[in-house]
């Protein structure tokens, strides 16, 4: 399966600590987000700004596929239902500091336009205790999981997907499971993340050697078709910083 992303004002630098709201004080239910935020991120999704993006990210689906294209006013896009609440893996975890496997990391939610075409869009904090849309995708994943409820979280490096379950992490999709099978202990799975992202954390010898090169929401493809596994928050400081990287398409495939 491939979704394909646009990054706008994307590349979200997620602070160690602070900037991963931790899930522990309240199950992965709330994140330190609240229903007035819900409420002010809905709005952002809907506001002509975002609307503009998703018009010309709908357009130019139509171009990749070689489809007659629309003038831009004539996508008219909705947002469908509520932003939800996406948790993901924290470094925290990798390296040891926490037994939680995931921390808040930006909320979804899904939109579709009158051509029918459906994409999800992402809200970050933009610093100034509001929301902006930080990233548009093909994939549905990021509201499809969440919305069944529970406590569940993303490895973005492998766009895996899972639910913990009394004390088993469970997978949710195909990559989840080339991950951990059936399911493995929290513990387990802690070991399992520590050997493959430990070393690749921000300050890490492979970041400085600069093997890594920015924000990715899943697998990195290589050269060879494959997916190399990319940490996703480049932690630095408190708070969350947004470097605008301009609109650009990247493909994203899933393992």
């Amino acid at each position: 399966m491939r979704k394909i992303a646009f990054f706008g004002a994307l590349a979200a630098l997620l602070a160690l600590g602070a900037g991963t709201a931790s899930a522990s004080a309240d199950g992965y239910g709330v994140g330190g987000v609240s229903d007035a935020d819900i409420a002010a991120a809905r709005q952002v999704a809907a506001s002509p700004d975002t609307q503009a993006k998703l018009s010309k990210f709908f357009v130019q689906l139509d171009r990749r596929s070689g489809l007659a294209v629309q003038a831009e006013s004539a996508k008219a896009p909705q947002v469908t239902g509520q932003p939800l609440r996406v948790f993901s893996l924290t470094p925290e975890f990798v390296t040891g500091q926490s037994t939680e496997p995931a921390g808040f990391a930006y909320l979804a939610v899904k939109t579709r336009a009158a051509s029918g075409q459906e994409a999800t869009v992402w809200l970050t904090r933009d610093g100034r205790q509001g929301w902006e849309a930080s990233n548009l995708t093909t994939g549905t994943e990021e509201v499809t999981y969440p919305a069944q409820g529970g406590t569940v979280f993303t490895e973005p490096q492998i766009n895996a997907w899972y639910r913990v379950d009394k004390g088993q992490v469970v997978p949710l999709n195909d990559p989840a499971r080339a991950q951990v099978g059936q399911g493995m202990s929290v513990a387990a799975y802690q070991r399992l993340v520590h050997q493959q992202y430990a070393d690749k954390l921000p300050g890490s010898a492979y970041v400085q050697q600069g093997k890594l090169g920015g924000f990715t929401p899943g697998a990195s493809p290589t050269g060879d078709g494959s997916s190399a596994p990319v940490w996703p928050y480049a932690l630095m400081g408190a708070g969350v910083a947004l470097v605008v990287i301009g609109w650009s398409v990247r493909r994203v495939s899933s393992r």
